[in-house]
């Protein structure tokens, strides 16, 4: 099994990070079936209400995970009381599909244990199946269910 350590992400390295991050998020709300147009809006928004001081915004940890010298992924959390809720996990493209994203949220986990958090949560987009299979395997149970209908004419 892999296993990584969290490394804080520097100030410098955020800025980068929140771009590709912004983006990616667009692609995947793209993805339920929004214009491109709505999604980079939607994400624009999502990212300005969730970080307003950015990388400072209170109780808000950002990491980079690594396999030894190699950087493998990262992932982003905010704190509220006992709990701690995911808001974005990703192993490098080049390294998906080799247990990265299982030892990233162990790792995680470990964290949140060490810091007296009771309870992780995160939300998951209905189309990214292998993310929904690992978060089941690792013992996350589903507690809501957004649904929604296009109501655009097919072409």
């Amino acid at each position: 099994m892999k296993d990584v350590r969290l490394e804080p992400m520097t100030e410098e390295q955020y800025r980068p990070w929140r771009a590709e991050a912004e983006t990616h998020f667009a692609q995947s709300v793209a993805a339920t079936g929004r214009t491109v147009r709505d999604a980079e809006r939607n994400a624009a928004d999502t990212y300005a209400r969730l970080l307003p001081d950015e990388f400072a915004t209170p109780d808000h940890h950002f990491w980079y995970a690594y396999d030894g010298d190699r950087r493998v992924g990262f992932l982003w959390i905010k704190v509220t009381d006992d709990s701690a809720f995911v808001y974005n996990v990703s192993v490098e493209a080049d390294l998906r599909r080799q247990g990265y994203g299982r030892a990233i949220m162990l790792a995680a986990e470990r964290w949140c244990h060490e810091n007296g958090l009771t309870r992780i949560g995160l939300h998951v987009f209905a189309h990214n199946t292998g993310a929904r299979l690992l978060y089941e395997q690792l013992g996350f149970a589903e507690t809501g269910r957004n649904m929604a209908k296009d109501l655009r004419p097919a072409s």
